[in-house]
């Protein structure tokens, strides 16, 4: 029955990445922004990991993700040319990155490395994930917005 939920949220996955599922920023806010970055080629475990993932954003943490004070992003580090990111975020394979970005600049950020160590436990990757981004979501409450935006 695991094999097939977490076979579901990966197709889930692939259809939102397809349809472009990423909500616009908010505008002059701080926001924080969840991006599995990902090879062209995927395993079953790349997969489950960005499902898992994405449903933790874009599902447990929808009224933020609505509010534009989270954005889900699932970038393939190989097709697009994206070596600033590859270097900033020492990108050496697959990863999850949670980024704090106020006015178009990355403010802070963590990768999410300890993800494959829990690819098969759900409730811990959960807490996990989920842990990260309630610290990023406060800490951007605590951001005043960004003036440059609005001008």
């Amino acid at each position: 029955m695991r094999g097939l939920t977490i076979g579901i949220l990966a197709g889930a996955a692939l259809l939102a990445a397809a349809a472009g599922a990423t909500p616009a920023p908010a505008e002059g806010r701080p926001q924080v922004v969840a991006t599995y970055f990902h090879r062209t080629l995927r395993c079953q475990t790349c997969l489950q990991i960005e499902a898992l993932a994405r449903y933790d954003v874009t599902g447990v943490m929808a009224s933020d993700v609505e509010s534009g004070r989270l954005v889900w992003r699932s970038v393939d580090f190989e097709v697009e040319d994206d070596a600033s990111n590859r270097e900033r975020f020492g990108l050496d394979g697959p990863s999850l990155v949670i980024t704090l970005e106020d006015g178009g600049k990355v403010l802070r950020w963590v990768r999410l490395d300890r993800v494959w160590e829990f690819s098969t436990d759900v409730a811990a990757f959960d807490e996990y994930v989920l842990g990260a981004l309630e610290e990023y979501l406060t800490a951007a409450s605590e951001i005043v917005p960004s003036r440059n935006s609005s001008q």
